[in-house]
Protein backbone atom coordinates (compact mmCIF):
# COMPACT_ATOMS: atom_id res chain seq x y z
CA UNK A 1 0.00 0.00 0.00
CA UNK A 2 2.95 2.27 0.94
CA UNK A 3 3.95 1.73 -3.13
CA UNK A 4 0.25 2.84 -4.01
CA UNK A 5 0.65 5.95 -2.35
CA UNK A 6 3.92 7.02 -3.44
CA UNK A 7 3.07 6.42 -6.93
CA UNK A 8 -0.03 9.29 -6.33
CA UNK A 9 1.69 11.17 -4.94
CA UNK A 10 3.98 11.16 -7.58
CA UNK A 11 0.95 11.24 -10.41
CA UNK A 12 -0.38 14.53 -8.66
CA UNK A 13 2.95 16.06 -8.44
CA UNK A 14 5.00 15.33 -11.51
CA UNK A 15 2.36 14.35 -14.07
CA UNK A 16 -1.37 15.82 -13.47
CA UNK A 17 0.22 19.13 -13.74
CA UNK A 18 1.13 18.31 -17.70
CA UNK A 19 -2.54 18.18 -18.09
CA UNK A 20 -3.70 20.40 -15.74
CA UNK A 21 -1.75 23.63 -15.65
CA UNK A 22 -1.39 24.70 -11.83
CA UNK A 23 -0.20 23.73 -9.01
CA UNK A 24 -1.19 25.68 -5.63
CA UNK A 25 0.69 25.01 -2.93
CA UNK A 26 -1.06 25.95 0.86
CA UNK A 27 0.34 26.30 4.28
CA UNK A 28 -2.01 24.24 6.56
CA UNK A 29 -2.76 24.33 10.42
CA UNK A 30 -5.49 23.02 12.71
CA UNK A 31 -6.51 21.50 15.44
CA UNK A 32 -6.00 17.91 15.78
CA UNK A 33 -8.68 15.71 18.71
CA UNK A 34 -6.85 12.36 19.46
CA UNK A 35 -9.16 9.36 20.44
CA UNK A 36 -6.29 8.36 23.30
CA UNK A 37 -8.10 8.92 27.06
CA UNK A 38 -6.48 11.75 28.76
CA UNK A 39 -5.08 13.42 25.63
CA UNK A 40 -6.07 17.52 24.41
CA UNK A 41 -6.88 18.58 21.17
CA UNK A 42 -3.02 19.70 19.55
CA UNK A 43 -2.19 22.05 16.82
CA UNK A 44 -1.44 20.12 13.72
CA UNK A 45 0.13 21.94 11.21
CA UNK A 46 1.94 20.93 7.08
CA UNK A 47 1.89 21.95 3.78
CA UNK A 48 -0.40 20.96 0.86
CA UNK A 49 0.42 20.83 -2.60
CA UNK A 50 -3.23 21.12 -4.96
CA UNK A 51 -3.62 20.09 -8.42
CA UNK A 52 -6.87 20.89 -10.95
CA UNK A 53 -8.13 17.95 -12.70
CA UNK A 54 -11.48 19.24 -14.21
CA UNK A 55 -12.93 22.57 -13.63
CA UNK A 56 -14.76 20.79 -10.32
CA UNK A 57 -12.11 18.07 -9.26
CA UNK A 58 -8.84 18.31 -8.13
CA UNK A 59 -6.13 16.28 -5.99
CA UNK A 60 -4.47 17.59 -3.39
CA UNK A 61 -1.46 15.91 -1.35
CA UNK A 62 -0.86 17.32 1.75
CA UNK A 63 2.11 16.61 5.03
CA UNK A 64 0.99 17.31 8.38
CA UNK A 65 2.27 16.26 11.40
CA UNK A 66 1.00 16.72 15.69
CA UNK A 67 2.62 15.90 18.86
CA UNK A 68 0.03 15.75 22.35
CA UNK A 69 0.42 13.70 25.33
CA UNK A 70 -2.21 11.77 26.81
CA UNK A 71 -1.35 10.06 30.56
CA UNK A 72 2.22 11.20 30.37
CA UNK A 73 3.43 9.38 26.90
CA UNK A 74 4.59 11.63 24.25
CA UNK A 75 2.56 11.03 20.66
CA UNK A 76 3.83 12.39 17.23
CA UNK A 77 1.36 11.88 14.28
CA UNK A 78 2.35 12.14 10.81
CA UNK A 79 -0.07 11.70 7.85
CA UNK A 80 0.80 11.96 3.97
CA UNK A 81 -2.69 12.35 2.64
CA UNK A 82 -3.55 12.49 -1.07
CA UNK A 83 -7.12 13.41 -1.98
CA UNK A 84 -9.68 13.21 -4.82
CA UNK A 85 -11.79 16.71 -4.06
CA UNK A 86 -14.81 18.31 -5.68
CA UNK A 87 -15.44 21.14 -5.51
CA UNK A 88 -18.06 24.25 -7.18
CA UNK A 89 -17.01 27.91 -7.29
CA UNK A 90 -20.42 30.77 -6.79
CA UNK A 91 -19.84 34.19 -8.02
CA UNK A 92 -16.18 33.65 -8.41
CA UNK A 93 -14.93 33.77 -4.85
CA UNK A 94 -16.71 31.17 -2.51
CA UNK A 95 -16.26 27.49 -3.64
CA UNK A 96 -17.88 24.77 -1.12
CA UNK A 97 -15.73 21.24 -1.79
CA UNK A 98 -16.08 17.45 -0.40
CA UNK A 99 -13.55 14.76 -1.14
CA UNK A 100 -11.64 12.03 0.51
CA UNK A 101 -8.51 9.58 0.20
CA UNK A 102 -5.47 7.58 1.72
CA UNK A 103 -3.26 8.18 3.90
CA UNK A 104 0.33 6.89 4.64
CA UNK A 105 0.67 7.51 8.60
CA UNK A 106 3.63 7.67 11.06
CA UNK A 107 3.23 7.56 14.47
CA UNK A 108 5.38 7.59 17.74
CA UNK A 109 3.89 6.68 20.74
CA UNK A 110 6.90 7.37 23.98
CA UNK A 111 9.26 6.65 21.30
CA UNK A 112 8.01 3.61 19.57
CA UNK A 113 7.72 4.31 16.03
CA UNK A 114 4.60 2.73 13.69
CA UNK A 115 2.92 3.20 10.25
CA UNK A 116 0.10 2.58 9.17
CA UNK A 117 -2.06 2.97 5.65
CA UNK A 118 -5.57 4.92 6.38
CA UNK A 119 -8.44 6.87 4.80
CA UNK A 120 -9.60 10.32 5.31
CA UNK A 121 -12.85 12.55 3.90
CA UNK A 122 -13.22 15.94 4.39
CA UNK A 123 -15.95 19.30 3.71
CA UNK A 124 -15.19 22.54 3.70
CA UNK A 125 -15.16 26.38 2.17
CA UNK A 126 -12.73 27.94 0.42
CA UNK A 127 -13.11 32.03 -0.15
CA UNK A 128 -11.06 33.68 -2.85
CA UNK A 129 -9.78 37.62 -2.47
CA UNK A 130 -7.90 38.26 -5.23
CA UNK A 131 -4.91 36.67 -5.55
CA UNK A 132 -5.16 35.37 -2.08
CA UNK A 133 -7.41 32.65 -1.23
CA UNK A 134 -8.42 30.85 2.58
CA UNK A 135 -10.34 28.32 3.48
CA UNK A 136 -11.67 26.18 6.40
CA UNK A 137 -12.15 22.21 6.50
CA UNK A 138 -12.99 19.66 8.64
CA UNK A 139 -11.94 16.23 8.15
CA UNK A 140 -12.52 12.69 9.81
CA UNK A 141 -8.96 10.78 9.73
CA UNK A 142 -8.98 7.19 10.28
CA UNK A 143 -4.81 6.64 10.32
CA UNK A 144 -5.20 2.62 10.85
CA UNK A 145 -7.66 0.94 8.12
CA UNK A 146 -7.47 -1.95 10.14
CA UNK A 147 -9.25 -0.38 13.34
CA UNK A 148 -11.69 1.38 11.99
CA UNK A 149 -12.31 2.47 15.55
CA UNK A 150 -9.37 4.77 15.69
CA UNK A 151 -11.01 7.83 13.81
CA UNK A 152 -10.34 11.70 14.67
CA UNK A 153 -11.39 14.52 13.83
CA UNK A 154 -9.42 18.17 12.40
CA UNK A 155 -10.27 21.25 12.12
CA UNK A 156 -7.80 22.93 9.52
CA UNK A 157 -7.75 26.62 8.19
CA UNK A 158 -5.42 27.17 5.26
CA UNK A 159 -4.01 30.02 2.83
CA UNK A 160 -3.12 30.66 -0.58
CA UNK A 161 -1.46 33.27 -2.49
CA UNK A 162 0.35 35.45 0.62
CA UNK A 163 2.96 32.58 1.41
CA UNK A 164 2.61 30.37 -1.32
CA UNK A 165 3.34 29.53 -5.10
CA UNK A 166 1.46 28.33 -8.24
CA UNK A 167 3.41 26.96 -10.86
CA UNK A 168 2.40 27.26 -14.04
CA UNK A 169 3.55 24.51 -17.13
Amino acid sequence: MKKIILLAVFTILLVLPSFAGTIDISGRAGIYTPTQAGASPSLMYGVGAECSITPNLSARAAVETTTYSANNVQYTYTPITVDLIYHQTFAQMITPYFGAGVSYNSRSVGGVSSQTTGAQAETGLKFALGGFSSGVEIRYIVPDLNNMNSGSTTYNGYATGSFAQSFHF
